[in-house]
């Protein structure tokens, strides 16, 4: 193997791992860390404006004024709380979705902590 044959194959090796480095990894469907939509789920934030018990539905208010209705089911993962009765309107609540023929199903409701004295 000659001097300019082993560079090249360093540089293609190299330029592989700054690639996969690069690449972001896709997050699990499970987890839900990001603020972002995927193909699995959707994302959004926003001012609760509504909690119905008897739909066990959620009903937020984006910046943007774009009112999404969100229904709750068993799957349904809460954090920073433990039931809808302990959500008040006007909190600021992340939630990721899926839209599905019967509505929009919660998949993740999340009250972040609130900050003040």
């Amino acid at each position: 193997m000659n001097l300019l044959s082993l560079l090249i194959s360093k540089r293609i090796y190299h330029a592989i791992i700054l690639f996969l480095c690069i690449v972001p990894i896709p997050l699990c469907a499970a987890q839900y860390t990001e603020e972002a939509s995927s193909q699995e789920y959707l994302f959004a934030k926003g001012r609760l404006l509504d909690v119905s018990l008897a739909n066990q539905s959620i009903t937020i208010q984006q910046k943007d004024g774009t009112r999404i209705t969100v229904l709750v089911n068993l799957k349904t993962e809460f954090n920073g709380f433990g039931t809808l009765e302990e959500l008040q309107k006007s909190n600021v609540i992340k939630i990721w979705y899926r839209q599905e023929v019967k509505g929009n199903i919660g998949l993740k409701i999340l009250r972040p902590p609130e900050l003040g004295c």
